[in-house]
């Protein structure tokens, strides 16, 4: 990096990069506010069966990737804003709106509603269809044999016993 004189710096401050894409978190949440809004207020014209066109009040879609580019930024952008103190809860919340809607997509159950997969996927730390195993498991052949009392044995291919268990009453 290129040394500057102290003087250049302490008057017209570190030259290089690019312009901060909100100057202050009351800027940042202004966009988020009018971005929301135009969500809920847009409209789209439709014709009926009789000719006539109407216009539609139909909220769009709430999503991170639809706000940056709304806002003229990237996810990596408002990603690394999230970091900053002064707009950590800003971000923070602006993410539990976006999967609020989410939520209430899943609420109202629509066909061909693809939200639970976008929770899924966008929201993957907290929703899931099953949960993660990380390990290995050692799968050998086991044969099941009941003695004389009725106890069952699972015996594994070198002969040693693997669990010795009660037989169900119909076995005794």
């Amino acid at each position: 990096m290129a040394k500057f004189d102290k003087k250049v710096l302490a008057k017209y401050g570190f030259l290089g990069g690019r312009p901060k894409s909100f100057k202050s978190p009351k800027e940042m949440l202004n966009k988020m506010g009018e971005f929301l809004s135009n969500c809920e207020n847009n409209s789209r014209q439709v014709v009926d069966k009789n000719g006539v066109a109407r216009v539609i009040i139909e909220p769009s879609p709430v999503t991170i990737e639809d706000f940056c580019c709304f806002a003229g930024i990237t996810k990596t952008t408002l990603y690394e804003y999230g970091k900053k103190p002064e707009y950590a809860s800003l971000v923070a919340n602006f993410k539990q709106a976006v999967e609020a809607y989410w939520v209430r997509q899943c609420a109202h159950g629509y066909a061909g509603n693809k939200a639970d997969f976008i929770l899924k996927n966008a929201f993957s730390d907290d929703w899931k269809d099953k949960s993660d195993f990380t390990g290995s498991i050692t799968l050998k052949q086991c044969l099941i044999g009941y003695d004389d009392d009725g106890i069952a044995t699972n015996t594994s291919e070198d002969g040693k016993v693997v669990r010795t268990v009660a037989a169900p009453e119909d076995k005794i």
